[in-house]
């Protein structure tokens, strides 16, 4: 391409200035000789020039047709991944513009060779590669995400200290929205190598709590009226059923956990967590079992005495 240049500017070096501009009317003529043949160069290429901005309009008006196209399939088909017809779309459309840009340059620059620039991307490549290695590594993870699909948009998924509801996949990182309303940007590459809990992965999931009654009390009267109270709940799952068990005795408390099941969404296991609660007060208080009480116990050391301070 540069040697293209040189060569549409060869005639500027037709009528040279034979010494240095040393006076003002030197440098005049130097500067209209210039602009003439820039002139004459400029009006003999327009042609060309019209030609390859013609050429490199039908690209780009191919490029974004495909690019409707590929989204007009993801919304037709459920098989499809919208987010991943969306970056297709965006390669495509970017390598039929760059081939549009090619073609272009050669009609306007009949010398131009595009092998020159792709031969000269070889070191290029790699110097890019390195520079830009975490950008790359989470552009490739997310085209990964998009293909395998481990989690779908909507889905609410946590990962380390971050939970929430995916709202965007695109190709350099992974958006949240958190169940307090803050938005979470999670890079691609740490999504795909992570330990990612999607808590929306299937219709219905099992939650649990604890409660403390008095180790006088009876466990299987206490059992009985929380499985009865539970499955009465509309919020709570029929099937599994509700399950009580023992996981802890002392001589203060016997500790209760609950097993139930709700739907996946976090509004809704927020509202079964909510009305369980509730209704397993006052089973416990209808069925007459007294909740542990909570004693604080407080020790006092003896103070030591210093055998030097007397």
């Amino acid at each position: 391409m540069f040697s293209a240049l040189l060569q549409a500017f060869a005639p500027l070096q037709a009528n040279p200035v034979v010494r240095p501009p040393f006076t003002l009317s030197d440098g005049v003529t130097l500067f209209w000789h210039t602009i003439r043949h820039f002139a004459r160069y400029s009006f003999e290429r327009l042609p060309y020039l019209l030609v390859g901005t013609v050429v490199f309009a039908v690209f780009w008006l191919l490029g974004r047709l495909i690019r409707r196209l590929l989204g007009d399939l993801a919304t037709r088909s459920d098989r499809v991944d919208p987010m991943l017809a969306d970056l297709v779309g965006r390669l495509a459309s970017t390598g039929v513009l760059i081939f549009g840009f090619l073609a272009a340059c050669v009609v306007i620059f009949p010398s131009f060779k595009p092998g020159d620039i792709i031969a000269g991307l070889g070191i290029t490549t790699v110097a890019v590669g390195f520079a830009f290695k975490d950008i790359l590594q989470n552009f490739f993870a997310g085209v990964l995400i998009l293909w395998r699909r481990p989690f779908h948009l909507g889905d609410q998924i946590k990962m380390k200290d971050f939970e929430g509801t995916v709202e965007a996949i695109n190709m350099r990182s992974t958006r949240l929205r958190t169940y307090s309303g803050e938005r979470i940007i999670i890079p691609n590459g740490e999504v795909y190598t992570g330990i990612v809990q999607v808590r929306t992965a299937f219709a219905d999931r099992r939650v649990q709590f604890e409660i403390s009654i008095a180790p006088d009390s009876s466990i299987e009267a206490a059992r009985t009226a929380l499985v009865q109270a539970l499955a009465a709940l509309r919020e709570v799952n029929d099937s599994p059923a509700p399950e009580v068990l023992v996981t802890q005795f002392d001589e203060s408390a016997v500790l209760l956990r609950v097993l139930l099941w709700c739907p996946s969404r976090q509004a809704q296991v927020n509202e079964a967590l909510n009305q369980a609660l509730e209704a397993a007060r006052q089973a416990l208080q209808e069925a007459g079992i007294r909740l542990a009480s909570v004693h604080t116990v407080l020790h006092v050391l003896p103070e030591k005495t210093n055998p030097r301070v007397a």
